[in-house]
């Protein structure tokens, strides 16, 4: 037996499993996405999945360095490039579609989930004022921890006033976990993050800034530009169809200065020519002492 068998031997027959099945993947997609699972809650990813047969990809969890250790044996040079790029808890996507289409699709996709104790909120929470349809109870103790006035109506806990529980950023405690979860309000948005993606047949890594642009950001950018150009443009009077119109009446109105300023008579400067010369001997007459 071989050296390399006899190491294969001694590998548990999961990991070997996983390995082969990475390799068949690798070989089978162009492209790899890793997604940092990091407090990705599991319904989320089931979400995630979901979504497979309509974008064309794979996700699959498992082991970095069985992935790793898959990708040298497939793509030798992308490992090393890769080896310090893969680290915390990560999903990973195989596809041959669009990664740019696979990665915005999932950057908008996002789930409403019951909060955990020690989540953070991601905007102020509010308890509105109503029945809660909960029976009295042990509850009603939470309640009052939470400083939420309630009363007894129709045989259900009823909530006074409409209340803020938590402010943005705060930390969720188990109460108010509990309370949220009984009352049905899911303040927890849960996304899909994407640190980048791989191309195997180009060996291009493409970082997260490009798979999922601020398209806010680059729209602004292009209506500075849009912006720059169109002044440009009439600064050098170059002629397009946007700048034909303003360019034709700068030099309309460049014509008539001129015009006015040489005293030249036409029905477009009689009227300012007329105005000067009463402005001049209304001034002459002022300085002579001449009255009307």
């Amino acid at each position: 037996m071989s050296v390399a068998a006899k190491r294969e031997r001694r590998i548990p027959e999961k990991k070997v499993r996983m390995r082969k099945e990475f390799e068949e993947l690798l070989r089978n997609n162009r492209y790899l996405l890793v997604v940092d699972a990091y407090r990705l809650k599991a319904s989320m990813a089931n979400e995630v999945r979901r979504l497979q047969p309509k974008l064309g990809f794979r996700m699959k969890g498992g082991k970095m360095r069985v992935l790793l250790k898959a990708i040298e044996n497939v793509y030798p040079e992308a490992a090393k490039e890769l080896a310090d790029k893969l680290s915390g808890q990560l999903l990973f996507i195989f596809t041959n579609e669009n990664p740019f289409r696979i990665a915005y699709e999932l950057d908008k996709f996002e789930v409403a989930m019951e909060a955990s104790p020690g989540d953070i909120a991601p905007e102020d929470i509010i308890i509105p004022e109503g029945n809660t349809g909960i029976p009295p109870g042990p509850v009603i103790g939470v309640f009052s921890a939470l400083s939420i006035p309630t009363k007894i109506v129709a045989g259900s806990i009823y909530v006074a006033k409409d209340v803020l529980v938590a402010k943005k950023g705060d930390k969720i405690s188990p109460n108010l976990a509990n309370i949220l979860s009984k009352l049905g309000i899911k303040p927890i948005k849960s996304k899909v993050s994407i640190k980048f993606a791989y191309d195997f047949v180009d060996n291009i890594l493409i970082p997260r800034e490009l798979l999922i642009p601020d398209i806010e950001a680059i729209k602004s950018d292009i209506e500075k530009a849009a912006l720059n150009a169109f002044k440009l443009a009439m600064e050098i009077e170059y002629i397009t169809s946007r700048t034909i119109e303003p360019l034709l009446l700068m030099a309309m109105n460049r014509a008539r200065a001129l015009a006015v300023e040489a005293e030249y008579i036409d029905k477009s400067t009689i009227e300012y020519l007329i105005t000067m010369a009463v402005a001049r001997a209304n001034r002459l007459a002022s300085e002579a002492g001449i009255s009307e």
